[in-house]
């Protein structure tokens, strides 16, 4: 099968020049994963009015819902920095909101410190802004982006519930299967694929490095505007031994097979494009490493 390469011209949303993929080519490969709804962003939150996430500007309204891991919460509960998955409806340039989830890569004690750096359920997490939180012994929510099996974060809040929680990648090795790396027991994680999405919430024992398992859920996207047709995504690249050879990190859905993207597999990435089964990803723009600077050209996109 012919892989196509992405290509470098440029095009300009919202004042920002993004690479442009070319059309995919589909050949027999199209494959369902998972319970999806709506156009799906997934990304930190960058501003208000209504929500600006992964440069797209969504709105919300009264019948949108605000979970996260532990229930509902209400819309004046996010803040900058936050991690969503947002499901919206609607046209590219008018979205709204069906439901909108706080998915926390990790909620639980901080067992380390040191240096711009914790950890947490065993994870390491890298903060890219001091914070009064980063304490051994406090428990905290982490939002962020997983970057292979650590997570840079953007934000941490005091966690709202006493259970601990991990959200990402499905693997598994010789030491049995992982959630983001850590090892955790439960029989209904073994009916889940290699690089699928799973949260799990339960107890991290430190001693032995395993997270028991009380609750498991295993679905990003949850049909609550009809089915996904486009996906927006900020993330890290991570190897894969399956075709294109990269997904991104905690996210769960695979891209197309036919892509290139050896050239994206370093930085912090925005991905956005068709679903059909897999994420056909047609626009691929490089984020600057600085917050305020990423701030201002997700902005810039949103407007």
């Amino acid at each position: 099968m012919k892989t196509d390469s992405f290509s470098r011209r440029g095009v300009i949303l919202g004042g920002v020049s993004a690479t442009v993929l070319p059309k995919v080519v589909w050949g027999q490969e199209r494959e369902v994963e998972g319970g999806i709804g709506g156009t799906g962003i997934v990304g930190l939150l960058t501003d208000f009015g209504s929500l600006i996430v992964a440069g797209r500007y969504v709105k919300t309204d009264q019948q949108t819902i605000v979970t996260d891991a532990f229930g509902r919460i209400s819309e004046s509960d996010l803040a900058r920095g936050d991690s969503l998955t947002v499901e919206a409806a609607g046209p590219q340039d008018g979205l709204v909101a069906r439901r909108v989830h706080l998915t926390h890569p990790l909620v639980g004690q901080i067992t380390a410190q040191s240096g711009n750096s914790v950890v947490i359920n065993g994870v390491e997490v890298f903060l890219d802004a001091a914070s009064p939180l980063a304490q051994v012994g406090q428990r905290v929510a982490v939002s962020g982006l997983w970057r292979g099996t650590g997570v840079v974060a953007s934000r941490l809040s005091p966690a709202r519930a006493d259970l601990d929680l991990v959200a990402g990648d499905v693997s598994r090795d010789t030491r049995g299967t992982q959630v983001g790396g850590v090892r955790a027991i439960s029989a209904q994680l073994s009916r889940q694929q290699d690089g699928s999405f799973a949260a799990i919430t339960g107890r991290y024992d430190p001693a032995s490095g395993r997270f028991t398992v009380q609750r498991l859920q295993s679905e990003r996207f949850l049909l609550s505007a009809g089915p996904l047709r486009r996906l927006a995504v900020e993330g890290f690249l991570q190897p894969t031994p399956r075709a294109p050879g990269y997904r991104i990190s905690g996210l769960g859905h695979s891209f197309s097979r036919t892509l290139d993207l050896a050239s994206f597999a370093g930085p912090r990435v925005l991905f956005s494009g068709p679903y059909v089964g897999t994420f056909a990803a047609d626009r691929a723009l490089i984020l600057p490493q600085d917050r305020e600077e990423r701030r201002r050209t997700l902005g810039a996109m949103a407007r």
